[in-house]
């Protein structure tokens, strides 16, 4: 339990770091993204070499799918901070973690599953929330903001899927992988788009200790203690546990950045997550 709640403190503080490094301008949110992607690769490649003896970085271990799987892991991270220049904490915790849910039970019924009743019901109580998260009120979040946080939590999704196809090795390892293609990647499309992106570049030392932290400890270290624990969970529980990771960031939007908890989002993440819980609940006991 102890592993556990580290670990959900690390995803919301990955939340709250991005918003507070791009509210308070201490950076912009590119710089953010690469930053993040360099410190949780290092991380990731020290943590599984010290941790795996055969664990191996050579492009002889790669797949044709690590590709597509950096390609979503840069798509995830680059989504992310740019959504959260212009939504509040808790708000795009909850929609890159409602994204994530309802991806994996797309992929679900994708994979020729059904939906039973109480699935059925689960869902449509959380698309009613983000429906009513979404209608024209005093706090519907940006319309951009959170499409992009919606892409975050697709690819994140995605990645996700593709990380289960390499049974054959460590989940950290494939992890410290896709970080480092990812910051090739995300690397290249920097030195391509150079011009434009100095002129945007806004950084400061905060800004960096943020985004540093960010990727070594709320994204690296958090990672590796979620995936050190997860076999000694069952799925219901390892789906239901990330649903705090919402109300965390949002307590600390709240206590950090001063972002107010609405009457409306109270209800929209009752709603969204209550839903996505019933679902799991549902699923659990076929």
């Amino acid at each position: 339990m102890l592993l556990v709640t580290c670990a959900m403190l690390a995803f919301a503080g990955n939340s709250i770091l991005c918003r507070l490094a791009l509210a308070e301008g201490f950076i912009d949110a590119g710089s953010f993204t690469l930053i993040r992607l360099v410190s949780g690769a290092v991380t990731l490649v020290l943590l599984t070499l010290a941790m795996y003896s055969k664990a191996s970085y050579s492009p002889s271990n790669w797949h044709k799918s690590d590709l597509l799987g950096a390609l979503m892991l840069l798509g995830y991270a680059a989504a992310f901070s740019f959504s959260y220049i212009n939504i509040t904490t808790g708000t795009g915790a909850l929609i890159l973690f409602a994204s994530v849910q309802f991806t994996m039970i797309g992929y679900h019924l994708f994979s020729g599953n059904k939906l039973q009743f109480w699935e059925c019901i689960g869902l449509g109580l959380s698309l009613s929330g983000f429906g009513y998260l979404l209608v024209p009120h005093a706090t519907r979040p940006d319309l951009l903001a959170a499409a992009l946080m919606a892409i975050a939590g697709i690819c994140w999704a995605a990645f996700t899927i593709l990380g289960k196809s390499f049974s054959e090795r460590p989940a950290m390892v494939t992890m410290g992988m896709s970080f480092a293609l990812a910051t090739l990647l995300g690397g290249l499309i920097a030195a391509v788009s150079f011009p434009y992106l100095a002129a945007a570049a806004s950084l400061s030392y905060r800004g960096v200790i943020l985004a540093v932290t960010s990727g070594a400890v709320a994204s690296g270290i958090g990672y590796a203690i979620w995936y050190a624990v997860l076999p000694a969970l069952s799925i219901l529980k390892a789906s239901v546990v990330q649903l705090s990771v919402p109300a965390l960031a949002s307590i600390a939007g709240w206590i950090v950045l001063s972002e107010k908890i609405t009457i409306s989002t109270a209800i929209a993440t009752t709603l969204i997550l209550g839903g996505i819980a019933l679902v799991f609940a549902a699923r659990s006991n076929q």
